[in-house]
């Protein structure tokens, strides 16, 4: 099961709600006593945008890149503990942002589990980052608010080393950041220390506001730029991975991520580089 760990915790959502959520969590505890480190790098860029459902276009590339650090801890057969914190940095046009990245920390727990198959619940809260958030345009690093998640995992085991794992979640992040559902589903093979994944996911804002008009004459009363937090995002996206576990402990992955369609979100490509390390022996569980 550690190989399908490694190989669905690469991309997550980071490729939707910007410095958020990098992390996507796994159906499958770690053994209890057993850290995992995972440092993951993401570049991610898009010139096509949404305004709205409108398709729209900007002068320049906008770019993100994200460096995230996460540590997995087993606490017990039925419980784990994920923390993750990174850096993160925006740039349009010359214009720079950037700072401590939004972090989380969270807790798994098994809820049932039959022969090949396993249903887990996770609950984090997210800790808003260090970074400034722009007024005049949209390319600050995130959305600068913190809050809380909630999600249920589950994951199946198949035959010839074929696997399906899914999410579906609710995020929660202090105002006027809409509240939002989250989604993955997807599939994958291991086989002689490769794991290969797909998976689609989405979110869905429950409210929020359309960007109206574009830099620098937007549309007042209706949408002004210090409303970009507010926006109502919604995207479905394709990712795609693939990981290999060494006998020492050692992971490598490799995830290519693209928005395939939107509201009020860019239409990023997201490329994203992990290396994990599972430590030797145990630690103190129960």
């Amino acid at each position: 099961m550690r190989n399908k760990q490694k190989a669905i915790r690469i991309l997550g959502l980071c490729a939707a709600i910007g410095a958020a959520n990098c992390w996507a969590a796994s159906p499958w505890l770690p053994e209890p006593g057993k850290l995992t480190m995972s440092v993951t790098y993401s570049n991610d860029e898009f010139t096509n945008y949404r305004q709205g459902a409108n398709p729209r276009v900007l002068p320049a590339p906008y770019t993100q890149e994200t460096y995230f650090t996460t540590f997995e801890y087993g606490l017990r057969n039925n419980l784990a503990l994920d923390v993750e914190t990174g850096h993160t940095a925006t740039d349009f046009r010359g214009n720079t942002l950037g700072g401590v990245a939004d972090s989380s920390i969270g807790l798994r727990w098994r809820a049932a589990r039959g022969e090949h198959w396993v249903l887990s619940l996770r609950g984090a809260a997210v800790i808003r980052g260090s970074y400034d958030l722009t007024r005049l345009s949209n390319f600050s690093p995130g959305d600068g608010a913190s809050g809380g998640l909630g999600s249920a995992l589950f994951g199946t085991s198949l035959p010839h080393g074929f696997f399906t794992f899914s999410e579906l979640g609710y995020l929660v992040r202090s105002k006027p950041v809409p509240q939002t559902f989250f989604g993955t589903a997807g599939g994958g093979q291991s086989f002689k220390g490769f794991t290969y994944t797909a998976d689609y996911q989405t979110i869905r804002s429950i409210n929020g506001v359309d960007i109206v008009g574009t830099l620098p004459n937007y549309a007042p009363p209706y949408f002004v730029a210090a409303q970009f937090p507010a926006t109502k995002k919604v995207f479905g996206a394709l990712d795609t991975g693939i990981a290999y576990a060494f006998k020492q402990g050692l992971g490598l992955g490799f995830n290519y991520s693209k928005i395939l369609h939107g509201r009020n979100v860019g239409i990023k490509r997201v490329y994203a580089a992990t290396v994990t390390y599972t430590f030797p022996g145990r630690g103190p569980h129960w």
